[in-house]
């Protein structure tokens, strides 16, 4: 009992920030081929606090085997890149946060994952 009491204090602050933000999405590297299992962000085409359109580049990510386009399949607003071009992620991974509301954005300067 005391283990789970320490553990939920442990994890109170983290809890008390995800819930004061804005509604946002943790958006993890998608797997852009059958056998991917890390990529490179390459570029990121979208800057922060910009919003984006279905269909749009959002970046472009180096796999094992290409250079591929990350679409977004919804609007949006990039709030906060997790990566920086150049990094190497494992798919799943997050890479940025999503937002619907460009005011919004501002909120996540200080966010981390």
């Amino acid at each position: 009992m005391l283990a789970r009491l320490a553990a939920v204090r442990r994890l109170a602050p983290a809890l008390r920030r995800a819930f004061s933000l804005p509604s946002h999405e943790v958006v993890g590297l998608p797997a852009l081929s059958p056998t991917m299992e890390q990529g490179t962000i390459a570029a990121w085409k979208v800057d922060e606090g910009a919003s984006f359109a279905a269909g749009d580049v959002i970046c472009e990510i180096e796999t094992d085997k290409a250079t591929v386009d990350f679409e977004a399949q919804d609007d949006g607003v990039l709030a906060k890149r997790l990566e920086d071009a150049g990094s190497e992620v494992a798919v799943g991974a997050p890479i940025m946060v999503v937002v619907e509301d460009e005011a919004d954005a501002g909120a996540f300067a200080a966010f981390e994952a």
